[in-house]
């Protein structure tokens, strides 16, 4: 019964031990555990932060609406910029409003952001004139657009 005990003490002093260590970020010496080894903390690790996707979104969204589709195609990655001129994101913004039925851009939702595979998928609900609708845009690793789509309400993430 001891024996089971005393694993359990030790490696709660250890997880304790580590805890402390990551709470505070720095060891000023190394510290013994229970088995009589030392423990040294490593420096810690810095992760470069993505990029603020949601931001980025919301962003590109009021260009958008402002009718700044330079701004936005600028914002393009090789593979849409083709495709995606100021002109052509110009007529699908009307087209989606006039056309499609949703009516003129009222206001907008809080983004909900997934990431899928090394891209980060944003959704902006929208509250149109007519009916509600989902504005959603694709971003790189590095914050490249590579999609955007003007989308009825509730279309999944593929």
């Amino acid at each position: 019964m001891f024996n089971r005990l005393g694993k359990f003490g030790v490696a709660a002093v250890t997880v304790a031990s580590s805890a402390l260590v990551l709470v505070t970020g720095t060891v000023s010496h190394a510290l013994p555990d229970i088995t009589g080894t030392a423990v040294v903390a490593r420096p810690p690790v810095t992760v470069p932060s993505p990029p603020p996707y949601k931001q980025l979104a919301l962003k590109t969204l009021d260009q958008v609406v402002k009718g700044n589709f330079v701004a936005v195609s600028a914002r393009f990655d090789d593979s849409i910029r083709q495709e995606g001129n100021p002109a052509v994101l110009a007529n699908a913004w009307k087209e989606y409003q006039d056309q499609h039925g949703f009516g003129r851009y009222q206001s907008h939702g809080a983004p909900r952001q997934v990431v899928s595979g090394d891209r980060t998928v944003v959704d902006i609900p929208l509250r149109m004139a007519k009916r509600p609708g989902d504005f959603r845009v694709v971003f790189d690793g590095k914050g490249h657009i590579e999609g955007l789509w003007f989308l009825k309400k509730g279309v999944p993430v593929p």
